[in-house]
């Protein structure tokens, strides 16, 4: 080995750290042996490089060692659970640099797994709709995880009176991702008067994956939500109210107001119909005057019918 180098401790052949596995939001632990083989007392500054940086430290960072000595370091893991750590395996990096010799840095590596872990985030909205037969809803479905998943929807009624149609049906979601999917509740039937009904019912929200895995996983990563649908009648209440209104008012009329105007209409009939008085002196309703006009055309000749007499007679 060359002077100021570094060197894993036995038993991993092939890596230069002994690899590790850690789940998102758990810690875990290796350790890398730092071994001083030249003839001088040298100081070795460890730093942490790769994607693992951001959650890896190396304790202690810094060691000095006499010759032909050696010292363990611990290497700390400690990934968020966070989408941003993907899971699968990933390069773990430990830049070893000598302070008396810089030309002899190394770099030790080694593999981590990071473990999956599965979360759905969802929201309904709006959680209650009204409508006479249908009703719409958005489904906002967001992939916490760290790996990809396929999520699909499961409705949930305690009776059989409502339809569900799901748009699209199975989305799929790479680690941090998000979508919406729409949902369209129908009823088989319509009310038609008295009060809303009230349906309640769930939404299920889980990744579609084989059956072992999904009872293996103990319902981790499903998301159940409640919401209503609140059909309203066809015919609503006040509608029935004001017609009941009217109906009233309509037997008001033919029982009340029509017989008066029928007979105000009859009495004002009567009295078109009937003679005028006839004025006082007329005769058989003749105007006054009539008889000195026939008598003014009768014929004067002498002995004439209707002549009259010589007076004083012969």
């Amino acid at each position: 080995m060359t002077p100021s180098a570094a060197s894993s401790g036995p038993g991993a052949p092939g890596l230069d750290i002994p690899s590790v596995t850690v789940a998102p939001g758990d810690t875990a632990t290796t350790t890398l042996t730092v071994r001083n083989d030249s003839d001088i007392v040298e100081a070795y500054g460890l730093e942490v490089v790769g994607d693992c940086a951001a959650w890896t430290t190396v304790e202690p960072a810094r060691v000095s060692l006499y010759p032909g000595t050696s010292e363990t370091v611990t290497i700390r893991l400690a990934p968020p659970r966070s989408p941003q750590v993907r899971a699968g395996e990933t390069a773990l990096g430990v830049r070893v640099l000598p302070t008396e010799h810089p030309e002899s840095v190394r770099v030790l590596e080694t593999t981590v797994h990071i473990e999956e872990f599965h979360e759905l985030h969802t929201e309904l909205v709006p959680r209650r709709r009204r409508g006479w037969l249908r009703g719409r809803y958005r489904l906002a479905v967001r992939n916490q995880g760290n790996s990809p998943v396929r999520v699909g929807f499961t409705p949930g009624q305690q009776g059989e009176e409502l339809a569900f149609a799901f748009t699209p049906a199975e989305p799929a979601l790479e680690p941090g991702e998000s979508t919406e999917a729409g949902l369209r509740v129908r009823t088989g039937r319509p009310v038609w008067f008295g009060a809303p009904v009230v349906w309640p019912f769930t939404v299920d929200t889980a990744e579609t994956r084989a059956e072992e895995e999904a009872a293996a996983d103990d319902g981790a990563g499903r998301a159940s939500l409640d919401a209503e649908f609140v059909q309203i009648p066809i015919f609503p209440r006040w509608l029935l109210v004001l017609l009941a209104a009217l109906l009233a008012l309509l037997l008001a009329w033919f029982a009340l107001v029509r017989p008066a105007v029928r007979s105000a209409a009859q009495e004002a009939a009567t009295e078109a119909v009937q003679p005028r008085p006839t004025p006082a002196g007329s005769q058989g309703g003749q105007t006054p005057g009539a008889d000195a006009g026939a008598d003014a055309g009768t014929d004067a000749r002498p002995g004439g019918i209707g002549a009259p007499a010589s007076w004083p007679p012969p």
